[in-house]
């Protein structure tokens, strides 16, 4: 039997280790919280005198699930001639966590389903990444899988493969986070890491950096103590850039975490309160979009909600479901801030595995606030600030576009107080349909409609230029998509039910009307049914408010939110993968 394994490396956040007294003290720390939660039992195993080395000492836990039946014997059970002969059947899990320490770090090895679940709350979710950003030449490593993060636009998150000879001068990082990234290292690199070459014939390694760092190689206790000394010094070096935007470190988030994620949450509250949206997932983001089932509870209450596949459903639904189930208390800011930290979240991937720990709600929320003259941005439970590069990115990217390319006729000046009654004032003005939050299968698909001889317009209107630019570049980006279908569908229950939401909303449930050419005019389902599979162009139309003097280019270029340019890059980028135009408008408030 080998007395080697190959397992993922992990590190316990510098800030986590710097707030403890004593690394063996918050190590049982962490077991008995986690074992208090789970319900799980890791037991510690002593190690021997000889597990300490070169200043560094071990500490091992393991756990083993009772002997069960797996959930599948019961449909066997239908088909087999005897029950009894599935009794045989069992299952049983086994996992290990093994943390190495000195006084300054702590690192840890893991193997089995539940090790990562005992860390997940304390490891440093890039500790492998920053690795891999001191080995990694942009131009000539070789980069076999990546996954990111999409900041905006239609991309959650993507995983990709790549054929050989792939490098990241060939990658558009362009407003994403690498998440993960799998490479080749070459044999120069193998001291560097403390790997042991056990082949003369092995030039190369597959390394994968994440939250934990693994490589295609076997190793002794002796050698995982080298590797990570070499780590360490590794991480001592500077690293290549792969994203625009770099996580705070511990000293200049502790001081101000706490507001920044209060600010955060009042803008999730407003969101709510306005019907927008935000982005509301677990912290763990990619098994969670791949979950059968998210569990909704508050342990003091013991109250709980379940929702099957909750990935797929807005923020404002799921926040409604718990409001429902007295989970979410929406009275007023303070107590709705409150019931989210109350409030925990935990998912299972499928049938036969168990709920992650659960993650209070107060800490699902990605999204951009100011804070001190400053734009921070929370993704996945971290905060980042955006690089000083980006800014010159970015207008670099808007010089080649045209913003002047606006629809013939100019919408009125914006004298309304708010969004609805400015839309609302359209209502019977020449070739204008109201559809201002009415829903196409839960998608707002303009404010105003316009329909005139050759051209049907999708007006979306928004006051100002900032962060809630991404709202309305979201609702562009789905509409576009959605328009596609909808246009081609055969029986055309999407559009019926359109047509229906409209009247019931703006024409008092009467059929809606249009005035053509002066002339006020009813339009019967059918007559909006055509308007929309008629061989017309349609454009899409970003418009908002401002009284700035300066031309549209050199006020977005000049604006102070980053998030509402990164918005604008990605519909002007995902809008060309479309048959749609998209145009621009910038209406006066005086």
């Amino acid at each position: 039997m080998s007395k080697t394994v190959n397992a993922k490396l992990y590190k316990i956040q510098d800030s986590i280790v710097e707030a403890g007294e004593n690394n063996e003290i918050l190590i049982d720390k962490i077991v008995r919280t986690y074992n208090i939660k789970s319900g799980n039992k890791f037991s510690e195993i002593q190690v021997s005198n000889e597990s300490s080395l070169d200043d560094w000492s071990a500490k091992l836990f393991v756990f083993t699930t009772d002997t069960k039946p797996p959930y599948w014997q019961e449909f066997l059970s239908e088909i087999v001639e005897d029950e009894a002969d599935l009794d045989k059947i069992k299952i049983q899990y086994s996992s290990f966590v093994l943390f190495i320490f000195d006084k300054n770090s702590i690192f840890i090895i893991s193997k089995g389903y539940y090790g990562h679940f005992l860390l997940e709350d304390y490891i440093d979710n890039f500790f492998g990444l920053e690795v891999l950003s001191r080995l990694v030449n942009k131009s000539s490593t070789e980069i076999k899988q990546i996954e990111e993060r999409g900041l905006f636009g239609t991309e959650i998150g993507a995983q990709r493969y790549f054929r050989e000879n792939y490098n990241l001068a060939f990658e558009d990082d362009f407003g994403k986070i690498y998440k993960t990234m799998l490479a080749s290292i070459e044999e120069a690199d193998f001291k560097r890491l403390g790997i042991k070459q056990k082949k003369t014939s092995t030039k190369k390694l597959s390394i994968t950096g994440s939250s934990s760092l693994e490589v295609s190689s076997n190793f002794t206790y002796k050698e995982l103590i080298d590797r990570i000394i070499k780590i360490k010094e590794v991480l001592e070096t500077e690293g290549v850039e792969f994203n625009q935007f770099y996580r705070l470190p511990a000293s200049a988030l502790n001081p101000i975490k706490e507001k920044l994620n209060n600010a955060l949450l009042n803008y999730a509250y407003n969101c709510f309160k306005n019907k927008e949206t935000i982005d509301f997932y677990s912290p763990n983001i990619f098994p969670y979009l791949q979950s059968i089932e998210t569990q909704f509870y508050n342990e003091e209450d013991g109250l709980l909600d379940k929702i099957e596949f909750a990935s797929s459903f807005g923020y404002n639904n799921i926040i409604n479901s718990l409001i429902q189930t007295g989970l979410i208390d929406d009275t007023n800011e303070t107590k709705f801030i409150e019931s989210l930290k109350k409030t925990y979240g935990r998912y299972k991937l499928n049938e036969d595995t168990e709920f992650s720990v659960g993650v209070p709600l107060d800490l699902w929320f990605c999204g951009e606030i100011e804070y001190e003259q400053k734009r921070y941005f929370k993704l996945d439970n971290a905060w980042y600030l955006y690089r000083n590069s980006l800014d010159e990115y970015l207008n670099i990217f808007f010089q080649d576009i045209d913003f002047e390319n606006c629809p013939p006729i100019p919408l009125k000046s914006w004298t309304e107080e708010s969004e609805g009654e400015y839309n609302e004032s359209f209502k019977n003005t020449k070739d204008f349909i109201v559809t201002d939050r009415t829903y196409l299968n839960f998608i707002e698909m303009a404010d105003l409609i316009k329909v005139d001889q050759n051209k049907i317009y999708f007006y979306h209107v928004k006051k100002g230029l900032g962060q809630d630019t991404r709202v309305l570049i979201s609702q562009i980006i789905n509409a576009a998509r959605y328009l596609t279908y909808y246009k081609d569908e055969e029986n055309s229950t999407g559009l019926k039910s359109y047509y229906k939401n409209i009247c019931d909303k703006h024409y008092n449930g009467n059929a809606l009307t249009l005035n053509i050419n002066g002339t006020l005019k009813s339009i019967s389902e059918e007559e909006f049914i055509q308007i929309f599979k008629s061989d017309k162009k349609f454009s899409f139309v970003f418009v908002y408010s401002s009284d700035s003097k300066l031309s549209i280019k050199e006020e977005i270029k000049k604006t102070r939110s980053r998030i509402a340019k990164l918005s604008l890059v990605y519909v002007i980028r995902d809008m060309r993968r479309t048959n749609f135009e998209l145009l621009f408008e910038r209406i006066r408030t005086k």
